[in-house]
């Protein structure tokens, strides 16, 4: 009976031993080679979400807050159903895990990036448990709804994808349909960008709208401008964002195929999505192509010319639609390039004039602070204190300024008695004083060009009264940087100056997923007034995808993903630089390589969102899939 069995296991040993060196690096014998509905849900998560859009009408306690209007019943097109698309691939996601626990299919591979992600995961879900806000937190800030289950399902189906994808099959079952959403998409921007916008058209609004609101339909108007190309991504940014993974994806598509009718697609693909990137008008997006083209031909080196006709088909057809698209790009990159060297400085209100008349000229406001019984501001670096003096009662009797050392400052009467200059050239050319009542409500307004800052006088001290009627208490505005460029990027300047002081509070613990908004010092009015900006302007997202995780979640959740991004990065540095490109997958992962980096590098100057991140997190699994395919094969060499 021994002598029987042997030769049998010997036999089962050999035939394991070589299933083996033909599976990835962490994947079973057993692994399933039929996986459809897997496939399928990876697929609609990275490729189709991000076509969703739908009215939805909601309600937010937005009166709690001083800078808003109060206004409690909103609407949403272009985020809501998306978060829904999202949590469902998520559950989803779960539920074959667990069926594959049940039925012990569930083979996990080894990979760097679990330890990471559960770190990531963690800080998650601890910021929403201390966040004060947590009807935000959970769900995401109005427009965005990028809260915490949202983020969490992003984890979920990055695990859910690595393990997912085992083969080339497995890689086709995502980027065939990829490349049919990346179509529609692409038609629907080039629509718009010709002035044809099908969302402005009455099958378009009714495609995107419940029934009820049909009678009302020729009321939607967005707010795009004419020609802009927004797609299905709510902001003219993403679109060149989500467009840095796509077309390094789709160059190196095109530069494999050798079959003539499968390239033209490829061709025209990647033709039209340059297009709908150079139509968004979005430096940001340019930069991060820019850096993922200079690490493609950094890593593929001498490949290139073993390509030559394919790339220069490719380098043709981007500098054919530069050419047709030049005035959109150049004005795009000429804005981008003069806000980076534009400077001011912090006196530029000073005005070299001899006796200009009271109030007349732009002051920079340092601060304003508003305390007890005085406003404290400062104009041009010069301090002017505003005291209240009060009778025995406590009623308001008047003003005295006052300089930072206490010396007294003339007024004098112009126009009327209740409008006062200030007689002090220090202060005389930047504002003037205006006594003022309302109701019984008694104010002191201080007159700037462009801008009446009121201050009422009230029994509990002096507060500022902003446009909307609420009645704020301002200190000075903690900034980093940009202090003379605060144009920098379209306004980022002095969004990222005012958040990075943000920062020292979130080292730890985020203030909970997707509230940047609420945390944001919108009484910054001196600040959005030196630039230039509306002074009830809301900033709700820091356009910087790494801030926005630092604010929401932590830094550490913040650095968690940087080190698993990073790994990701140098890993495929060393494995596509001795790779030989003989196979599907060796050009698809390479192309998602350089499209995640293009997209890290876009990430500085645009935010996450549910319209881009599934593409994102969806293309990173499937990468980190490959490499373990590629790297088992080169072992096994």
């Amino acid at each position: 009976m021994a002598k029987k069995r042997k030769p049998t296991t010997k036999k089962a040993q050999t035939k394991s031993s070589q299933v083996e060196a033909a599976t990835p690096e962490g994947t079973s014998l057993n692994a399933p080679e039929k996986t459809y509905f897997s496939e399928i849900l990876i697929a609609f998560f990275t490729a189709f979400i991000i076509i969703i859009v739908r009215m939805h009408s909601y309600e937010r306690p937005m009166q709690q807050f001083y800078w808003s209007g109060g206004e409690s019943q909103l609407s949403d097109f272009f985020s809501y159903f998306k978060m829904v698309a999202i949590l469902v691939c998520g559950i989803l996601a779960l539920l074959v895990i667990l069926y594959r626990i049940t039925t012990a299919t569930l083979y996990i591979k080894k990979s760097f990036a679990y330890i990471p992600m559960l770190i990531y995961a963690i800080f998650v879900i601890l910021s929403y448990v201390f966040s004060d806000y947590k009807e935000f937190s959970l769900y995401g800030y109005n427009d965005r709804f990028e809260g915490t289950l949202v983020l969490l399902c992003y984890m979920v189906m990055l695990f859910f994808v690595i393990n997912s994808i085992h083969n080339e099959r497995s890689v086709k079952w995502l980027i065939y349909p990829l490349g049919v959403a990346s179509a529609l998409l692409g038609l629907l921007g080039l629509s718009q960008g010709l002035g044809r916008d099908f969302f402005q058209t009455d099958i378009g609004k009714k495609l995107i709208t419940p029934r009820y609101f049909w009678e009302h339909i020729d009321s939607l108007n967005f707010t795009f401008q004419n020609k802009e190309i927004y797609q299905t991504v709510y902001n003219i940014n993403y679109v060149s964002f989500y467009l840095t993974l796509l077309i390094p994806l789709f160059g190196m598509l095109f530069i494999r195929e050798k079959k003539l009718a499968k390239k033209i697609v490829w061709g025209l693909l990647f033709a039209l999505l340059v297009y709908n990137l150079i139509g968004s008008k979005s430096s940001g997006g340019l930069a991060g192509m820019f850096v993922a083209v200079l690490i493609a031909v950094i890593v593929l080196n001498r490949k290139l010319l073993d390509w030559k006709k394919s790339v220069l088909i490719l380098i043709v057809i981007t500098i054919a639609i530069g050419g047709i698209t030049f005035d959109r790009w150049f004005s795009e990159l000429s804005g981008a390039f003069n806000s980076m060297i534009t400077t001011s400085s912090a006196m530029e209100g000073k005005s070299e004039k001899e006796g200009p008349a009271p109030g007349s000229v732009r002051p920079h406001i340092d601060y304003f602070e508003t305390l007890d019984d005085a406003v404290h501001l400062s104009l041009n670096g010069e301090e002017l204190r505003i005291n209240i003096t009060r009778l025995d009662d406590g009623t308001a009797e008047g003003i005295i300024l006052k300089d930072k050392e206490d010396n007294p400052l003339p007024l004098r009467p112009i126009e009327d008695k209740s409008t006062f200059s200030i007689e002090d050239e220090r202060f005389r050319p930047y504002a003037t004083i205006t006594y003022a009542s309302s109701e019984e409500q008694y104010y002191v307004l201080v007159n700037t060009v462009n801008m009446q800052w009121a201050f009422a006088i009230t029994d509990d001290g002096m507060y500022y009264s902003n446009q909307l009627g609420n009645l704020v208490k301002l200190e000075k505005i903690p900034s980093m940087g940009w202090e003379n460029n605060q144009g920098f990027g379209s306004g980022r300047g002095y969004i990222w100056s005012r958040t990075l002081p943000m920062i020292k509070d979130t080292i730890l613990l985020g203030h909970g997923a997707d509230t940047y908004c609420i945390y944001f010092r919108h009484k910054d009015y001196a600040g959005k007034y030196n630039a230039d900006w509306e002074i009830n302007k809301i900033v709700d997202k820091p356009h910087n995808m790494y801030m926005g995780m630092a604010i929401g979640t932590g830094l550490i959740s913040m650095l968690s993903l940087l080190v698993l991004w990073a790994i990701y990065i140098i890993q495929s540095i060393k494995l596509y630089f001795r790779t030989e490109f003989d196979s599907y997958i060796s050009f698809v992962g390479a192309g998602i390589f350089f499209g995640i980096c293009g997209f890290l590098v876009a990430g500085l100057v645009n935010d996450s969102s549910v319209s881009v991140m599934p593409m994102f997190y969806g293309l990173l699994g499937t990468g980190i899939a490959i490499n373990m395919m590629l790297n088992s094969e080169y072992k096994n060499v």
